[in-house]
């Protein structure tokens, strides 16, 4: 997605939280709250899809280290609703790589659901971290 095709957002939110696993339950919370306030519906994927990506920068980057942090950054569009997560990048010795996990795995299939769940997702093109984005439920707006 180009910086121009985001400019036609029609709010913006952000916050950060700790990189501790209960941040994805506040992460959660947080963009459910700000659909509120924006008075938009909450895309039914929204929190799940939040959930995934708050705890992959807290499991799988320097992020979820002690004293760390990680960005949030939700975006109203007129068809969508955008989620970036801002990461304070991967861990030492460890490459981002997308991995099919084996079918006994406890772990290994968050992106997986994001990638079913968004109607785009990836990598952000600055810094470290990753988007998704979900389609506004029409005519469902407070």
């Amino acid at each position: 997605m180009t910086a121009t095709r985001l400019r036609t957002a029609q709010a913006v939110a952000r916050r950060s939280f700790s990189g501790v696993p209960d941040s994805a339950a506040r992460v959660r919370e947080w963009a459910e709250w700000t659909c509120t306030q924006w008075q938009v519906a909450v895309p039914e994927t929204l929190t799940l899809v939040a959930s995934e990506l708050a705890s992959n920068a807290v499991c799988h980057t320097r992020s979820g280290q002690p004293g760390g942090q990680f960005a949030t950054r939700l975006l109203l569009l007129p068809d969508r609703i955008r989620l970036e997560v801002r990461d304070a990048g991967p861990l030492s010795g460890r490459t981002p790589l997308r991995r099919t996990p084996a079918l006994t795995a406890e772990h290994g299939r968050g992106l997986v659901l994001v990638n079913a769940l968004a109607t785009d997702w990836g990598r952000l093109p600055v810094g470290t971290g990753a988007f998704a984005e979900l389609p506004r439920v029409p005519g469902r707006d407070a």
